[in-house]
């Protein structure tokens, strides 16, 4: 997604799928581990949290990077999101920060995608935008404002290659820019 299509993707959704959003976003989290998150996974403040497990088809798994914990940082608009959802999780360790209507267990991906999320999305024209978007615009936003290669790929819980070759999108403008740099470089008329 371009900068532009940030605030309207996230103020078309409701509270919960919100926080989420902002989690994917602008801490890079994946949907299973956002999903697999326990009131015991987020500090007091919400200005961080630890990721050590994930969601992957239906069961908690170990995470997809296979390391024990990941400690992630949240912006402070994003953790007042956070906090003010926090405040609607029950008060028990285990409680699932995003449970299912049952509150036995976590939501599923595609549940809250399918459900939740894309229909409101689609209203607005930013159906297509989903939890692997989200990552994308993680990596390309953060590369487009000059955030550390390293710290930016440390947060989404992958190596450096990984975070440039898969995830990063130069903008159009910004090769739009580099195209016209080369060329006043190169040509003199």
């Amino acid at each position: 997604m371009t900068k532009e299509e940030v605030e309207p993707y996230i103020g078309t959704l409701e509270q919960r799928e919100r926080v989420i959003a902002h989690l994917a976003i602008f801490c890079g989290m994946r949907p299973g581990e956002i999903l697999a998150l326990q009131r015991r996974h987020i500090a007091t403040d919400c200005k961080s949290l630890v990721i050590d497990q994930r969601l992957y088809r239906g069961d908690i798994d170990t995470t997809k990077t296979k390391t024990s914990v990941r400690k992630v940082a949240i912006p402070p608009k994003t953790a007042s999101h956070l906090k003010d959802w926090m405040e609607l999780v029950g008060s028990k360790p285990e409680a699932w920060v995003f449970a299912s209507e049952n509150e036995a267990n976590p939501m599923w991906r595609d549940n809250v995608w399918y459900r939740h999320m894309k229909p409101k999305l689609d209203t607005v024209g930013l159906g297509w935008a989903n939890f692997q978007v989200l990552r994308r615009t993680h990596a390309s936003l953060g590369h487009d404002e000059g955030i550390d290669p390293k710290v930016a790929a440390d947060q989404r819980g992958h190596g450096i290659g990984v975070a440039i070759d898969v995830y990063t999108k130069a903008a159009l403008s910004r090769r739009a820019e580099a195209a016209e740099q080369l060329e006043n470089a190169v040509l003199t008329a």
